[in-house]
């Protein structure tokens, strides 16, 4: 068997050497010559089961020459680990490389430091070990506090004639003491020197990063600050491009929510190897004392975790200014997408990893079921501790965009309440007994809603749903409405208008969010229903007609598996919803059984046009008469397209907006005639393909006519 060696003494760099078993005296020669001044006879071979370790013993000085009778000893040990693609970042290169770090060890095997140890490294996992080892660097950590309790054992000892335990511990601890203050001589200078001068070189950071260290650090997604304690630090070296490259990595103790509560949990930033001395300033991990107005930075952290509890403890419908953020994975490399998202957003968690299973979602993501019921309320945080949890919390939420039919993670301090406007209905330009109709059903539905609670346990009380006339539980609870007519006659004006008349999200769907094949269709179908259920949502699929045609024997097969699918999810969908459609004269007859109410809107004419010219100019506040434009054949999108535009060009030109008006219109109209003429010489083309052409000389498509000649 041969044995891999690490040997490292003071500030020579390690030595590897490779020795057959037995060959301990071939080794020793070797050391020798690269070391000469190292004691090679204390070297050791050690035997874990099937692994073989060196430790090889420091010679620091003649007071700390390692013997039976001597309180400590101490080890420079080799460690051998795979750094792997962690669960905090998702590098571009190798996920796996072997890594060598050396580390001084102290082994304590003196019982009464044992046990001084053992009442300030509290947290340390090796202290209670039959004998410890501890980091040489935990050690310096705490050398403030031994010098404390070695003033106070020296003044025990001094008080009385009589040994005494006090006298056996201060001379143990003046030991360990003087070792410390030996091997770290240079380093106590530099640390000095660094902190009067707020910067720090790379093999010092572990004198500077230490366990619950308050600090900052930058979200890697929208570079907002936030705050956490240091865990634990380490030394890593990764294989990024095929070099090996050292990383100062970082453990840091956070706070997030999972959809169940909110916990204590982990995130990991690395600062990379760098030359000289940096401020602490430009590192990624940035210690609060170290920090320009560090109090009003704890400050602005404070709130924005405050307000990340307020809006993660339920769903939340809110008005959002900012960015949308997205993880996007291409060919196993992860890049973040970043898109202009303002309007209403849904702030679900819960939702979001319903809808986006195989999403990264790090700490945030919701437990499953068996680790809920086998744990319980372990590991969350409790209400009243929740004021101090906000320094550590997230700077970002998940949710779904309405305007952008996305979702994302958004910034927490970007969010307002909704200003519904409670007028929309009445400006939707329809009958007044269509318009009692449909707002007696909305309301009715409206006052029926189930509470979250029944919602989470999937019942509901008779007292608040109507009385349940299909035989079938669940089945026709829901409020389904099929809107048809032309283009621009107010199909999806009143879903919306319902929706802000109810103060719910609207969520509009279509083709692009559930496609064509039928899998797929009825697995999105399924999570959105259930979602806009629980979101309370006015759900539009606009343009249905793809998935209600009629089935029939000669149709396409997938085409009359959609129908069906959708034939089925209506049946059993509680919540409310409209369709539109251009096409009513092909749906299938089944629909109609499962619609609540139809509402035709048929083309505008004058009066209609005229009403709807009224409310886009009274809406604008703008010096305009509705007769003066009703005539004009426009639909209702269209008219609110030629005020907006006029507007803008009236702004630009500062001058009357009724010329530009009539501008726009003429552009309109010009565009209209264009489309005819171009749909009229489709038709003319495709009749003279599909039906032959008598020609001047008796021919028909170039065959002679007999019956003619």
């Amino acid at each position: 068997m041969t044995y891999k060696i690490w040997v490292k003494y003071e500030d020579n760099y390690p030595i590897k050497v490779t020795i057959n078993e037995g060959d301990v005296d071939d080794l020793r020669k070797a050391i020798r010559n690269e070391l000469p001044s190292l004691d090679v006879n204390r070297i050791m071979l050690r035997k874990h089961g099937e692994k073989v370790d060196l430790d090889s013993e420091l010679e620091i000085d003649e007071s700390f020459v390692n013997n039976s009778k001597t309180p400590i000893q101490i080890f420079l040990k080799e460690l051998s680990n795979d750094v792997q693609k962690s669960d905090w970042e998702w590098p571009c290169f190798n996920m796996k490389q072997d890594w060598d770090v050396c580390t001084t060890l102290v082994e304590l095997k003196s019982q009464p430091l044992i046990e001084i140890l053992q009442e300030i490294l509290l947290d340390n996992d090796n202290i209670n070990d039959d004998t410890p080892r501890i980091k040489a660097q935990d050690l310096f950590h705490i050398m403030e506090e031994l010098k404390i309790l070695q003033d106070k054992l020296k003044s025990a000892s001094e008080s009385t004639s009589e040994p005494s335990m006090e006298t056996e511990k201060k001379i143990h601890l003046d030991h360990l003491i003087r070792f410390l203050e030996h091997e770290y001589n240079e380093t106590d200078k530099k640390q000095k020197k660094m902190k009067a001068n707020k910067t720090v070189s790379f093999d010092m950071l572990w004198v500077f990063y230490i366990k619950d260290l308050e600090v900052w650090y930058r979200c890697n997604m929208s570079g907002q600050q936030i705050s956490g304690t240091i865990s634990s630090t380490e030394m890593e070296i990764e294989n990024v491009n095929n070099e090996k490259v050292s990383f100062f990595s970082i453990i840091i103790k956070v706070v997030d929510y999972d959809s169940k509560g909110f916990k204590h949990c982990y995130v990991k930033r690395q600062i990379q190897e760098f030359d000289g001395e940096k401020s602490f300033s430009d590192l990624s991990v940035v210690p609060f004392k170290f920090s320009k107005s560090h109090d009003f930075l704890k400050k602005s952290i404070y709130n924005n975790g405050k307000r990340f509890f307020e809006l993660s403890k339920a769903r939340k419908f809110m008005e959002y200014k900012g960015s949308l953020f997205r993880w996007r994975t291409t060919d196993g490399c992860r890049r973040l997408e970043v898109i202009r998202a303002n309007g209403r957003v849904m702030i679900d968690l819960k939702s979001f990893a319903t809808m986006n299973p195989g999403y990264f979602m790090g700490n945030a993501k919701p437990p499953n079921p068996c680790d809920i019921e086998l744990l319980g309320e372990k590991g969350y945080l409790k209400d009243y501790a929740y004021e101090k949890a906000y320094h550590f919390a997230p700077a970002l939420v998940y949710g779904f965009s309405f305007a952008l039919k996305e979702w994302g993670q958004f910034m927490v301090t970007n969010f307002d309440e909704i200003k519904f406007n409670k007028n929309a209905f009445d400006r939707l330009v329809m009958p007044w007994d269509k318009k009692d109709v449909l707002l007696g059903l909305v309301n009715q539905y409206s006052n029926q809603t189930i509470s979250d609670n029944e919602l989470i346990n999937g019942n509901s009380s008779d007292s608040l749903l109507a009385k349940q006339l299909d035989p079938i539980a669940n089945k026709g609870k829901g409020c389904i409405f099929l809107c048809y007519g032309p283009p621009g006659t107010g199909k999806t004006l009143t879903a919306e208008s319902v929706a802000e008349y109810l103060g719910r999200p609207l969520w509009t769907i279509g083709v692009n969010e559930l496609g064509t094949d039928p899998p797929r269709v009825e697995q999105q179908l399924v999570k959105i229903l259930e979602v806009a259920f629980t979101w309370k949502a006015v759900l539009l699929l606009d343009e249905a007609d793809i998935y209600l045609e009629e089935r029939t024997s000669n149709n396409n097969a997938e085409r009359n598996a959609m129908t069906s699918i959708f034939l089925r999810q209506l049946e059993y969908y509680q919540g409310i919803l409209f369709l539109t459609t251009n096409r009513v004269i092909s749906f299938d007859d089944a629909f109609c059984s499962r619609i609540n109410m139809f509402f035709h809107y048929p083309k505008l004419n004058s009066e209609k046009r005229k009403e709807i010219w009224k409310n886009f100019i009274n809406h604008a506040h703008l010096d305009l008469n509705a007769d003066d434009f009703c005539e004009y054949e426009l639909n209702g999108r269209e008219i609110r397209n030629v005020v907006h535009t006029a507007q803008t060009l009236s702004k630009d030109k500062n001058e009357g907006i009724k010329d530009h008006v009539i501008k726009v219109i003429g552009m309109v109209q010009e565009f209209q005639r264009e489309m005819r003429e171009m749909k009229e010489t489709k038709e003319a083309k495709l009749y003279d393909q599909d039906y032959p052409k008598i020609t001047e000389n008796g021919m028909i498509n170039g065959f002679q006519n007999n019956y003619l000649n």
